[in-house]
C-alpha cells in the first residue's frame, strides 16, 4: 500500500523535487559514513605518516623546495584520499544493493537524482580535510624546516580537486554498475598510469591529460621560473569532476535545466583548461629561464660570511648556514696560507634544451664570464638540490679543490673518441688530500663520501664529484681514493698534524699517490695513475 501511495496521483510532494534539506541532511550522514570508514581512516593516517616519514628518512626533505612538495603532495592525496572517495563513495551507492533493499528504497521520499545529488556532496569535506593537511604540511616546513621558495596554490588546490573527481567516479560507477569490485580496478588503472604513463608520453603534453599532471623539471628552480600551468590543470579537474557529477545525475534520472546547463559548464571548463595547459612555455618563460642559466649572478642575493661569500636565488638563502657549516669545517683543515683567498659559493642551474645551439663548454665559460664581471671569479657552483650525504661530500670537495690547488673544479671538454665531459682530474697528492679535506666536513659527508665511492663509482674508477647532474666537477682517480681512505682510518689528530706539515709536498704538482701514501703514514697503493 506504501508503494501505490508512493506513485498516487495525490501526493504530489513525493513526484516533485526533493527538499533541499533532505538532500543537505542525507549528504550530512553520507559525509560522516564516508570520514569514519576505515578505508578513509587508513588513508588519511597512511597519508600523514608516508609526509613524516618523508621527513626523516630522505636527507633532501631536511631542506625541502616548496615549490616541489606542492605537487608531490598532490600526489599523495590523489592516491590516497581520492582513492578512499571513490572506493567509500561507491560502496555508498551500492548499499541498498548489497543489503538487499533495493525495494525499499523505490518508496523513499528522497528519489535516485536526489539521493545521488547527497552522494556527490559527501565527498566535499574530505576535499576540505586534504586540504587542511597539505597546508599543515606546508606550514610546518615553512617553520621548523629550512625550506626553501613557497608553494603554488593552484598546485596545493590540485590535491583536493582530484578527491572531488575521484569522489564523482565512484557515484558514477555506482550508477552504471551494482559490481562492487570496478571502484578498485578503476583506482588500480590510475595507480599503473602513474607509472606507465609518464615513460610513454616521455614527458610530453600528453601527461597533463592525466589527473597528476605534467612531470616536474629535472631540478629545483625559483617559484618564477617553473612555467607549470597548475592554474590551467585545476580548471580542467574540477571541470572533468562536474562533467560526472552531471552524467551521474543523468544516469539516476535528472533532466532539469541546472543538470542540463552545470554539464555544459563544467564541459567548457574541461575543455579551456585542458586546452591551456597542453601550450607550452611562453616566450617570456623561456627567456627568463635562459637568462637565469647564462647569468645567475644577476638574479642572486649575496652574503658574506667570514671570507665566504654564498650566493644564492631567491627563496633559497635559508641555506646559506648549511653550507657554511660544510665548507668552514673544510677550511679549518688548511693552513692559513691556504685560506688567505676568499671563497665564492654561487647558485647555479642548467635547463636541458635551452642551449639555444650552443654546448655545454659554451654554457661554462658563460659562467666563468659572469664570475669575473660579478668580481667572484672562480666561484664555486651548488645547484638547487640540499641536505642529503652526497650533496654535503660533492661541495666539501670542491671547496677542498679550491683551497689545494687555487683553481675552481669545473667539466671540461674531452675528446677520446666520443665528446663527453669530465671533471677536473686531481692526481697525486692533490687527490688524496682532497678526499681526506673532504671528509672532514663532518659525519655527513663522509658518509657522502662512501655512498659515492661505493654506490656509485665513476666509470673510470675513483670517484666522482658533480656540480650538478649535468657537469662533474672534480675526479678523483681510484690509487688516490685508496690511499685517502686508509688515511681516514688513521687517528684524526696525527694525520691532521702530518698534512699541516707536509701541505706544501702533498699539493705539489709532481707529489704522487704512492708519495703522498708515505707522508700519511698508510700502505702505497698497488697501481698508480698518469695525469
Amino acid at each position: 500500500m506504501t508503494a501505490l501511495l508512493a506513485h498516487a496521483p495525490g501526493t504530489p510532494a513525493i513526484d516533485a523535487t526533493a527538499p533541499r534539506r533532505a538532500v543537505l541532511a542525507l549528504a550530512r550522514v553520507e559525509t560522516l559514513r564516508m570520514l569514519r570508514h576505515p578505508v578513509t581512516v587508513a588513508a588519511t593516517l597512511l597519508l600523514a605518516g608516508s609526509w613524516v616519514a618523508t621527513w626523516f628518512a630522505i636527507g633532501t626533505s631536511r631542506y625541502p623546495v616548496l615549490q616541489e612538495l606542492d605537487r608531490d603532495s598532490a600526489i599523495g592525496m590523489m592516491i590516497l584520499l581520492g582513492g578512499a572517495a571513490l572506493i567509500v563513495g561507491n560502496l555508498a551507492v551500492l548499499r541498498a544493493h548489497r543489503d538487499g533493499t533495493t525495494g525499499l528504497s523505490q518508496v523513499l521520499i528522497l528519489p535516485d537524482r536526489a539521493r545521488t545529488l547527497a552522494h556527490l556532496f559527501a565527498p566535499l569535506p574530505l576535499a576540505v580535510l586534504g586540504a587542511v593537511l597539505i597546508v599543515a604540511r606546508m606550514a610546518a616546513l615553512a617553520i621548523w624546516a629550512p625550506a626553501a621558495g613557497h608553494p603554488n596554490p593552484y598546485e596545493l588546490a590540485t590535491g583536493p580537486a582530484t578527491v572531488l573527481l575521484l569522489g564523482a567516479l565512484g557515484v558514477l560507477l555506482g550508477r552504471l554498475t551494482r559490481s562492487a569490485v570496478v571502484a578498485p580496478l578503476a583506482l588500480l588503472v590510475l595507480l599503473a598510469s602513474l607509472v606507465a604513463l609518464d615513460p610513454l608520453a616521455h614527458g610530453g603534453k600528453a601527461l597533463w591529460l592525466a589527473p597528476q599532471g605534467g612531470s616536474a623539471l629535472p631540478m629545483p628552480v625559483p617559484v618564477s621560473l617553473i612555467g607549470r600551468p597548475a592554474a590551467a590543470h585545476l580548471g580542467y579537474l574540477l571541470g572533468l569532476a562536474g562533467l560526472l557529477a552531471a552524467a551521474a545525475l543523468l544516469r539516476a534520472g535528472a533532466r532539469g535545466v541546472r543538470v542540463a546547463v552545470a554539464g555544459v559548464l563544467a564541459l567548457a571548463c574541461a575543455v579551456a583548461g585542458g586546452t591551456a595547459q597542453m601550450s607550452a612555455p611562453g616566450h617570456a618563460a623561456v627567456a627568463a629561464r635562459t637568462a637565469v642559466m647564462y647569468h645567475p649572478s644577476q638574479y642572486e642575493t649575496c652574503r658574506e660570511l667570514g671570507h665566504v661569500t654564498y650566493c644564492a636565488f631567491a627563496g633559497f638563502s635559508r641555506w646559506i648556514p648549511a653550507w657554511d657549516t660544510v665548507v668552514r669545517a673544510v677550511v679549518a683543515q688548511a693552513p692559513a696560507t691556504a685560506r688567505s683567498a676568499p671563497l665564492t659559493v654561487r647558485q647555479r642551474i642548467a635547463f636541458v634544451g635551452l642551449s639555444g645551439g650552443k654546448g655545454p663548454e659554451q654554457l661554462l665559460a658563460a659562467w666563468r664570464a659572469d664570475d669575473a664581471a660579478a668580481g667572484t671569479p672562480g666561484a664555486i657552483g651548488i645547484d638547487t638540490r640540499w641536505g642529503d650525504s652526497r650533496s654535503a661530500a660533492s661541495l666539501a670537495a670542491r671547496v677542498a679543490y679550491r683551497l689545494v690547488t687555487g683553481q675552481p673544479g669545473e667539466a671540461r671538454e674531452e675528446r677520446a673518441g666520443q665528446r663527453e665531459l669530465v671533471g677536473a682530474t686531481a692526481c697525486g697528492g692533490v687527490g688524496v688530500l682532497v678526499v681526506w679535506l673532504a671528509a672532514q666536513a663532518g659525519t655527513q659527508a663522509r658518509t657522502g663520501l662512501r655512498q659515492l665511492a661505493e654506490d656509485g663509482p665513476d666509470r673510470r674508477g675513483g670517484v666522482s664529484f658533480d656540480e650538478n647532474e649535468l657537469f662533474p666537477s672534480v675526479y678523483v682517480p681510484a690509487p688516490e681514493l685508496a690511499v685517502a681512505t686508509q688515511a681516514l682510518d688513521r687517528p684524526r689528530a696525527d694525520t691532521a698534524a702530518r698534512v699541516q706539515r707536509s701541505w706544501a709536498t702533498l699539493t705539489a704538482p709532481g707529489t704522487t699517490a704512492a708519495q703522498a701514501a708515505r707522508i700519511l703514514g698508510v700502505p702505497a697503493p698497488a697501481t698508480s695513475t698518469a695525469c
